[in-house]
């Protein structure tokens, strides 16, 4: 986990604090907040490195970006999900999941 300081000088792309408080403000990024700063983790620092390609390298507009991650997010919670049904069904009985194998098959 790191501060605000160390991520603006860890990332690839010069951007400075007010940059990056507009990325947090806009909910491109959102950290944690404690009483004196913002705190990232890894997962935070990513999306920093991608909204700056998409902003800055690619120079999309704001809601172009605003699209771009919101379906980016989708198909992350998507694939969460499915992981997730993945998993249960393994879990299941061996006539279970050929039952449920055999319903894809239909479609």
């Amino acid at each position: 986990m790191k501060r605000i300081d160390e991520v603006l000088t860890e990332i690839d792309h010069f951007i400075d604090r007010a940059v990056l408080e507009d990325f947090i403000a806009r909910g491109w990024v959102r950290p944690i907040r404690d009483q004196t700063d913002y705190i990232f983790e890894d997962v935070d620092i990513s999306r920093i490195r991608l909204v700056c390609e998409l902003h800055i390298d690619m120079k999309f507009e704001f809601e172009t970006v605003d699209l771009i991650l919101s379906l980016m997010d989708q198909l992350y919670e998507s694939r969460s999900r499915f992981e997730r049904i993945i998993k249960a069904l393994e879990e299941q009985p061996e006539d279970v999941r050929r039952a449920v194998l055999e319903c894809f098959k239909e479609n």
